[in-house]
């Protein structure tokens, strides 16, 4: 004898097996889920490719002010105070003091040895012949990084 119970059991199963697929209400559910962390995820990888790309861009910059640095020493130890530009050029370019110097050659030289694509400026040393300023922006222009003599600053 069946029992209210057993014809219930016996039609869901039979239900069921014909079901195939999700409901709707079952996908909006997923893709309001998918869209609370969509939202809640963006800002925070937006955060972490601005900070990537500052890192980037110092170290760049870091690569630059070693290239300059590797030129004064170069000069600093030849007896006449003159770096020649083996790389690029061949010009030489002559150190005699604390200067400001941003001549072609200067900075043709800087970004062939830091082997950087972005743009060199503001190359300063002091009386010791150690770099004291410089100025670099990335490639595409986002990123501009100062180096003071002691830490870089991008913006």
């Amino acid at each position: 004898m069946k029992t209210p119970m057993n014809v219930f059991n016996t039609a869901m199963k039979k239900k069921n097996k014909n079901r195939k697929g999700f409901s709707l209400v079952e996908l909006i559910v997923c893709l309001v889920i998918m869209a609370i962390l969509a939202a809640a995820l963006v800002p925070t990888l937006i955060g972490y490719i601005k900070q990537t790309r500052q890192s980037n861009a110092k170290n760049e910059a870091s690569a630059a002010v070693s290239a300059a640095q590797t030129i004064a020493s170069s000069a600093f130890a030849d007896p006449s105070g003159k770096y020649s530009c083996a790389g690029t050029s061949g010009v030489v370019i002559a150190f005699t003091s604390a200067k400001e110097d941003n001549t072609d050659n200067l900075i043709a030289e800087i970004k062939y040895l830091a082997e950087v694509d972005g743009t060199v400026s503001g190359v300063v040393y002091d009386e010791n012949y150690k770099v004291s300023e410089l100025t670099y922006v990335t490639k595409d222009g986002k990123t501009t990084v100062t180096y003071d003599g002691t830490t870089y600053t991008a913006k």
